[in-house]
């Protein structure tokens, strides 16, 4: 089997309101990712939400939108891939005496009715077209082809979704962790009956089924199924809140479920793959691997994605980012750290 890994961070500021300046919540922790990255001799992909920049450019010109674009062109410079993220809620908020009053039209489904904004083609046709528009100016070969769904919410309205992706040119997803259930007030997120494959091609009509003519593929965050025997997550942050950053935003999911049967759901639903959260070791995150490895040993190939968040990092982060890397490498020698243009070339020859 191919072992190849995708590093994916998504690219975004704080959903609710800032605690902090731009470069501390979001500038500076990126470019650590991208110091970690060099030092390991891996390239990455950053998911980057489009539509903030789009409001900041109106909002806050010089402080933001200047800085932002300043720091994707550094980074298709370097090597670095720079891919599609929607937050689409951005086009709702309110910003007043500079700060942001979050919205709480949280999915693209969301504006499905809200013609002023071309419903939901409309806003992934204009993602994607202020996207390339940025990275064009630094790489006029530049194609945006893969996409994460902001909050991981690619229902109800999948196929509207998926269509208006692959109008747009959009030829990877990398949204849907396996057994990932979520719940708020403002979204719903049910990954929990998907292919048994290592990797296939989206049909919106039913996530549980696949098609053989060319589509969207999929590639999943590694995850793992939460047993019953793990140590509860509330007092695994107590033990090693040491570990975790300072607070550079507020969340915008402000309540929780309220049925047991959704609460239950959450509280066994999957860990994923990644560097942000503080309570997880270099041996669990390996774990993951191996358990992903082992479920598709048949396969040819197997593509996951690594996702973490920038705004979410901290010293303890970046170490154990640089350890997995290297520990990978030793299990697997064999392994790949890819782009999705990497992908693209690979698959396209």
């Amino acid at each position: 089997m191919k072992l190849k890994l995708f590093l994916t961070y998504d690219h975004e500021l704080p959903l609710g309101t800032l605690k902090t300046s731009f470069s501390e919540a979001l500038f500076e922790p990126t470019y650590q990712v991208f110091n970690v990255s060099e030092q390991c001799g891996v390239r990455v992909n950053l998911f980057t939400d489009i539509l903030c920049a789009s409001r900041y450019k109106d909002w806050d010109y010089n402080n933001f939108y200047l800085p932002y674009k300043e720091q994707l062109s550094g980074s298709l410079n370097a090597g670095h891939d720079v891919q599609l993220h929607i937050h689409p809620h951005w086009l709702t908020s309110v910003y007043e005496n500079s700060e942001v009053k979050p919205s709480s039209n949280f999915g693209l489904s969301d504006f499905s009715e809200k013609a002023e904004f071309g419903g939901i083609s409309g806003i992934v046709k204009k993602s994607i077209t202020d996207l390339t528009e940025i990275c064009t100016e630094t790489k006029p070969d530049y194609k945006c082809i893969a996409y994460r769904a902001g909050g991981y919410n690619i229902a109800p309205n999948t196929i509207e979704i998926f269509d208006a992706l692959q109008a747009g040119g959009i030829q990877y997803d990398s949204s849907i962790a396996p057994g990932y259930f979520f719940k708020s007030g403002i979204s719903e997120v049910d990954f929990r009956k998907l292919p048994a494959l290592p990797n296939w091609i989206i049909q919106p009509e039913n996530l549980s089924k696949t098609k053989s003519e060319p589509g969207i593929l999929e590639i999943p965050i590694a995850s793992i199924p939460k047993t019953p025997f793990e140590v509860p997550t509330f007092l695994k942050m107590k033990k090693y809140a040491h570990r975790a950053p300072a607070s550079r935003g507020e969340v915008i999911h402000t309540s929780g479920p309220d049925k047991l049967a959704d609460k239950l759901k959450m509280l066994f639903s999957a860990r994923m793959l990644s560097f942000d959260n503080y309570t997880l070791s270099l041996s669990y995150l390996m774990k993951i691997v191996d358990y992903n490895v082992r479920k598709h040993k048949k396969a040819d190939s197997l593509m996951l994605s690594v996702i973490s968040h920038p705004k979410s990092m901290g010293n303890y982060s970046f170490e154990l980012m640089k350890r997995f890397i290297d520990e990978v490498r030793r299990k697997y020698p064999e392994a790949e750290f890819l782009t999705f243009s990497d992908l693209n070339n690979q698959l396209n020859k």
